[in-house]
């Protein structure tokens, strides 16, 4: 009986090869280039999701809790499993079939899935200037072998640049979505200088958002005062409750950073 070996992939050939030139490219900063567009997959799953929910599955061999750090932002399930069909069908294709054609509506597909993962993860967690810009040069690259192998199967049609766009306004602009949802917040410095965010804020009811704004408003106008009035001048307490205890918690924040800087006001006076 002839035996033939079988090698075993990790999911699939496409995700194997992504990570192994990954983790390649992280230690030296080399990689097979044949596996570019795998690469920056993984690359950008690692963004999107952190390198450990990315690698460590795949150096203990478990492919189910790969696939389950997938669904971690609320990817629905299906996306997930289509995403993982298009990378195989993606490296049979050019390993085997060279089909440029259909190598380019597989390249879109599997990016608008990741550009769905951006998405959902922003939801939760923001990302940084700097990893927005690492998904330029997957989604748009200005140079490099991405480029060329786009170039070649003709998969840059301007629709996945399009959507990426959009998205990244919506990443880029997110104080400005917010207070358009939002008409009632202030200022975002406003808040910032008072210890609090604009995007918890914005998770409140307008009731307790026009009670925050009140309080901000209110210790703004003291802050002024103090700079007309005698120092040390014996000032009331004043205690207010919303009856809501995350509230709560937000304007004592407030008043305490708002003391802080009072504090610095005075310092400064005296000097």
């Amino acid at each position: 009986m002839e035996y033939r070996y079988v090698e075993k992939y990790f999911i699939n050939p496409a995700i194997e090869y992504g990570i192994k030139s990954y983790m390649s490219y992280k230690e030296n900063g080399e990689y097979e280039r044949c596996y570019t567009f795998e690469m920056s997959v993984i690359k950008a799953l690692t963004i999107i999701y952190g390198e450990k929910s990315i690698l460590l599955p795949y150096r203990i061999d478990n492919e189910r809790a790969f696939e389950c750090n997938l669904l971690m932002y609320d990817l629905k399930e299906s996306e997930m499993l289509d995403f993982i069909k298009y990378l195989n069908q993606y490296y049979l294709f050019m390993r085997k079939y060279k089909s440029h054609e259909k190598v380019a509506g597989l390249i879109s597909e599997i990016e608008r899935i990741i550009i769905d993962m951006i998405d959902k993860r922003s939801k939760r967690k923001s990302f940084t200037e700097e990893e927005i810009l690492e998904f330029d040069t997957i989604f748009n690259p200005s140079e490099g072998e991405l480029k060329q192998l786009k170039a070649l199967v003709k998969s840059n049609d301007g629709l996945i640049i399009k959507k990426w766009e959009d998205s990244k306004y919506g990443l880029t602009n997110t104080q400005l979505r917010i207070m358009a949802i939002n008409p009632n917040l202030l200022d975002p410095n406003r808040y910032s200088r008072c210890g609090l965010d604009i995007k918890t804020v914005a998770l409140l009811s307008s009731e307790e958002i026009d009670l925050i704004n009140a309080k901000i408003i209110e210790e703004e106008n003291r802050v002024y005062d103090y700079e007309k009035k005698p120092l040390f001048k014996r000032r009331d307490k004043i205690v207010l409750t919303t009856g809501n205890g995350f509230v709560d918690k937000l304007m004592l924040l407030s008043i305490i950073t708002t003391e802080i800087m009072i504090g610095l006001v005075i310092a400064s006076i005296i000097r």
